[in-house]
């Protein structure tokens, strides 16, 4: 076959082909593009409690560096290493002859003394019973009798004296734990020479109660301060009022506190001020230097309108969330159309409204609870905060919702919060009655 029969060919396979590609093309209308969906709640109200959290660390009450009081050998350790110990315990023994030989030394010089005292006690007795008398004694004998038995005296009390620093410096060869708590490692082993007040034997730290300090914000502090000034804190000052703590693998705030000291002036580098809480460690969990979380109340438990913590958006370092209205069309409302001015329908064939939105700025954002964020203001109960599809709101531009209630997972917008946090039954109901937008 020739090129002329080939190029006859085609085009007859592309006539017949034509028709078909027309009648198929305009049997179908152009489908119209579906409206951007986003995903609204209503604002619930809470009974809630406002709190701060701050770090904080672990402190001993008493922390003691154990040093001899004497200087000698050591000669034995009672205790092991990390073990918990009573006030008073025995930890040292440090080579305790030489000073039992000082100690019996000036005991003997004690009753030395005591005995020539007696001696001459008993000379002054007589010359003051002749003197008195008148009889063959002169004052300047008297007199020599009266210094002498003075001077034995003294000498008595000197002899006494020594005779106790020698019993204490006896008494300090047994080095015991001024304190109840928990040991660390020995520092010096038996056999080695201990010298007074210079050589550190071992360390210990009180376990209960315990000290947790943290540092708290100007803001924090002040906003104490006045809810103190205006009786809404029930405390007699800051320094009475109670805290919440969580260790570090813990979500909850299990042991509880009370502030008990306050610094006395600002950290200029950190503007912060220092608190110490004071709580009870029987248990024995908290160790000094631990790391901890700190929940520091603030005011009394207050009814308060919380939105979805998703739902906060922040715009150059202020809080806002995006709230959806109905549009209007000549007073009524209005719908999503196509292209040929007819209502686009959903899936259960009804129309779909339109909903323009407005970012809403907020005030101080509060606590956190179960996912809702406490907001102060800006919002209303009535309010259908947008809580999914924040990226499909452009400027003048509609989009159609649905409430929180309706999404795939079949969560609810109303969880069940715990005390102190629990929702007022009544706006609880109220809130679950009031009906969502149409879709």
């Amino acid at each position: 076959m020739d090129r002329r029969n080939w190029l006859g060919m085609g085009l007859v396979m592309l006539a017949a082909a034509a028709p078909g590609c027309g009648s198929a093309s305009s049997s179908t209308s152009p489908a119209a593009k579906p409206p951007d969906l986003v995903v609204f709640d209503r604002p619930i109200t809470r009974e809630v409690l406002d709190f701060e959290s701050f770090p904080g660390r672990t402190e001993a009450i008493f922390s003691v560096e154990i040093r001899a009081r004497v200087a000698g050998y050591l000669n034995d350790v009672f205790f092991q290493d990390g073990q918990l110990v009573e006030k008073d315990a025995v930890l040292f023994q440090i080579d305790a002859r030489p000073f039992q030989a000082a100690l019996d030394r000036t005991k003997a010089t004690l009753e030395q003394a005591e005995a020539h005292a007696q001696r001459l006690n008993n000379e002054y007795q007589r010359a003051k019973v002749l003197y008195d008398r008148g009889l063959s004694i002169s004052r300047e004998e008297y007199d020599r009798y009266a210094f002498d038995h003075a001077e034995a005296v003294a000498a008595i009390g000197t002899a006494r004296a020594a005779y106790d620093l020698a019993k204490l410096d006896l008494e300090f060869t047994r080095v015991t734990s001024p304190i109840s708590g928990r040991l660390g490692r020995r520092l010096v082993d038996p056999g080695n020479l201990v010298k007074a007040d210079e050589t550190a034997l071992t360390t210990i730290v009180s376990q209960d109660p315990i000290y947790v300090y943290f540092d708290v914000h100007e803001a924090a502090m002040l906003r104490i301060r006045r809810l103190l000034d205006e009786g809404r804190i029930k405390a007699e000052n800051e320094h009475q009022v109670p805290v919440e703590i969580a260790l570090a693998d813990e979500n909850e705030f299990e042991h509880k506190g009370l502030v008990d000291f306050t610094d006395n002036r600002v950290d200029l580098n950190t503007g912060t001020l220092r608190f110490r809480a004071k709580l009870e460690n029987s248990k024995g969990l908290f160790t000094p230097g631990m790391f901890v979380r700190v929940k520091l109340p603030i005011g009394d438990p207050h009814p308060a309108l919380m939105v979805r913590e998703e739902a906060l958006t922040s715009d150059q370092g202020q809080k806002k969330v995006y709230v959806l209205t109905r549009a209007m069309k000549e007073g009524k409302a209005a719908f999503f159309e196509d292209k040929a001015g007819k209502p686009l329908l959903d899936r259960a064939g009804a129309p779909i409204p339109k909903f323009t939105h407005t970012l809403v700025p907020l005030g101080r954002i509060g606590v956190l609870v179960d996912g809702w964020r406490e907001v102060e203001q800006g919002l209303k109960p009535d309010d259908l905060v947008v809580v999914s599809g924040l990226q499909k709101l452009r400027k003048d531009s509609p989009v159609s919702a649905r409430p929180f209630e309706s999404d795939v997972d079949g969560a609810g917008s109303q969880p069940q919060p715990s005390k102190p946090t629990e929702a007022k039954p009544a706006e609880a109901k109220a809130a679950e009655a009031k009906p969502a937008a149409t879709h």
